[in-house]
C-alpha cells in the first residue's frame, strides 16, 4: 500500500511540473531586431540570464519579446531591460502583466485587448 501511494504521488508531481504555468509576464516592445539571427541573440541571452524555468518568446517580425514567470517578482522589469540593452537592442514600453502569456499567439491577443500597451511591427 504504501509503495502504492509513493508511487502514485511520484506519477502526480511527474506529470505536473512538465506544464509550466507562470504568474506573471513581461512584454516589451524590442527595437533592432531585423533578422532571425536577431531573435536567436536574444532568446539565447534571456535564456543564459533567466534560466529553464521561464517562458521565452521572441518576435523579431513583432519586434516583441515576453519573458513568463511562474514566480511573482523573480524576474523585474530592469533585469528584462538589462538583458536587451546589454544584447544591443532598445526596448520600449516595458510593462509586467499580471498573468501567463506563453505564446505569440496569446500575446498578440493581449495587446489588442489593451490598446495603447504596445504596436507591433507588421511586414
Amino acid at each position: 500500500m504504501k509503495k502504492t501511494k509513493l508511487l502514485l504521488i511520484f506519477l502526480i508531481l511527474l506529470f505536473n511540473t512538465g506544464t509550466l504555468k507562470a504568474a506573471e509576464s513581461i512584454v516589451a516592445g524590442v527595437d533592432g531586431m531585423f533578422c532571425l539571427a536577431c531573435q536567436e541573440k536574444l532568446t539565447k541571452a534571456f535564456n543564459d540570464k533567466f534560466g529553464s524555468e521561464v517562458i521565452i518568446t521572441v518576435s523579431w517580425e513583432k519586434g516583441l519579446a515576453v519573458v513568463s514567470v511562474p514566480t511573482k517578482g523573480k524576474i523585474t522589469e530592469e533585469d528584462f531591460k538589462n538583458v536587451v540593452l546589454e544584447t544591443g537592442f532598445k526596448f520600449e514600453g516595458v510593462k509586467t502583466v499580471g498573468k501567463p502569456l506563453n505564446s505569440l499567439r496569446e500575446t498578440e491577443v493581449f495587446i489588442e485587448q489593451n490598446p495603447g500597451l504596445l504596436i507591433l511591427k507588421t511586414f
